[in-house]
């Protein structure tokens, strides 16, 4: 069971990066702006995208510490 949630886990977040990705790609080629201006949005862009990969990944950690630790507490509560 473990495992399955370790693979879902790398799939959303392989699906997450490769958004991010294919979003900045597009913005990138389909921006008619300056290449100043471009830059400036895209480390605008960059650094939320960042924040908000951190923010995701603790969640995640805390949501699987939480999950193996009910785990944990059921087979202490049936080898009792």
């Amino acid at each position: 069971m473990q495992e399955q949630s370790g693979s879902l886990v790398r799939t959303i977040a392989l699906a997450f990066i490769g958004g991010v990705i294919l979003g900045g790609a597009a913005g990138l080629l389909l921006a008619p702006k300056a290449g100043r201006d471009t830059r400036k949005e895209l480390k605008q862009y960059a650094n939320k995208v960042s924040k908000e990969v951190v923010d995701v990944a603790q969640r995640t950690k805390a949501g699987f510490e939480a999950a193996v630790e009910k785990g944990r507490s059921l087979l202490e509560s049936k080898a009792a």
